[in-house]
Formats: structure tokens, sequence, C-alpha cells
């Protein structure tokens, strides 16, 4: 990897709630980025972020974690994070030096407590925030009834810059409202395309 100036790295924790797929997402971002060739699963211990045999046996985080990866000129330093209350002063540590913090949520569950936690610590440290719907394949996966929770939970400031594609009853992609393009998924490559229509409503909510 080359060296970067200051202005071109930028610092990403992924924060949240235990089990709502940090780890998975800092995978996906590595694989996507070329870092690595495989992509990784937490069941199968090989994960480029859990590494520690007692992480391994376990199949969660239980330390931070740094992941290094070039994008477009930029480099970016993925702070994967433990989710659990136990583990809160790595979470700090992670979030004092972030340029960003992602809050990784999961559809299936909600806001759970953790994140609220966590989200006062990022606010109290003025560090801007996203948060990343994940499982949306998942059953029981809602986005609609997450937004709302997130906006009861975190304010009405919260807007989506995404909208999840569910054609069949299956998850099949996303909108993207920036470009006003739909990215439908299939076998690991994405197909950009028109916004479908009934959903230019929902793009308005």
């Amino acid at each position: 990897m080359k060296d970067h100036s200051p202005a071109r790295i930028r610092n990403v924790a992924l924060v949240g709630h235990a089990g709502a797929g940090k780890t998975s997402l800092v995978e996906a971002l590595v694989h996507h980025a070329g870092a690595v060739s495989r992509l990784g699963r937490v069941e199968d211990g090989t994960t480029v972020s859990d590494h520690e045999p007692e992480e391994l046996a376990r199949c969660m985080s239980l330390s931070l974690s740094l992941v290094a990866v070039e994008w477009e000129g930029h480099k970016f330093n993925l702070l994967d994070t433990p989710g659990l209350a136990d583990f809160t002063a790595d979470v700090r540590a992670a979030l004092r030096v972030a340029d960003l913090a992602v809050f990784v949520v999961s559809a299936v569950d909600g806001v759970e407590v953790q994140t609220r936690a966590l989200w006062r610590q990022a606010a109290s440290l003025a560090i801007p925030r996203m948060v990343f719907v994940n499982k949306l394949d998942r059953d029981r996966a809602d986005f609609e009834r997450t937004l709302d929770e997130l906006r009861d939970v975190f304010g009405s400031g919260i807007a989506p810059l995404e909208l999840p594609i569910v054609e069949a009853g299956a998850f099949s992609g996303v909108a993207d409202l920036l470009t006003d393009t739909a990215y439908r998924y299939q076998d690991g490559q994405a197909t950009a395309g028109e916004v479908p229509a009934d959903m230019e409503a929902q793009e308005h909510r």
C-alpha cells in the first residue's frame, strides 16, 4: 500500500450492537476494494478482522481491529469494534480517532441498547454519523419499521440515501436516491437500471 497524505486518509469506525453484522460489513468492503480475493465469513472464522482464538471460537469480535483499504486514491482505516457492552472501552478508543462513525443496525432486530448508548457517545464527540441497515435479506427483515425506529430514537433528521428493492417478496437490490439509480444484485454482481415506478412515492417519504 502506497503512502497517502493526511488529507487522503479517513478513519471509519463501524459500531453497533453485537450481532448486527459489523465484521461481515468490513469483510464485504475489504473484498469489494480488492484487498482480499476471498470473501470470508464470521461463522467460518475466515474474516480479516477477527483473528484472536477466542473470537474465532465464539464467532464474534472481542477487541478493536483495524483493516486498511485503498479506494479511489484514498486510504480508509476501517475500525471494526466489538458490540458487547463489556468492551465499550475499545469502541470509545475507535470513536476518538474516527472521522466517521457507521452505525450498523439489523433490519431484523432494530435499534438495540448498545447502539443507543454508542450514538450518544459519538454525538458527545461531535463525530459525523451514518446508519447502515443490515440483514435486509433475512427472514423478518423490515426496513420501514427500522427506519421509523431510527427516527423515533435518533430524531427526524435520519434520512435514507438508499432504499431496498423487494421483488417477489425477496430483497434484490437498492435504489440510490442521490443518483436515482437502481442496483440489482445477482451472484455478487450489480446491474444498474431505473428505479421501479412503484418506489417513487416511497422516495419522498
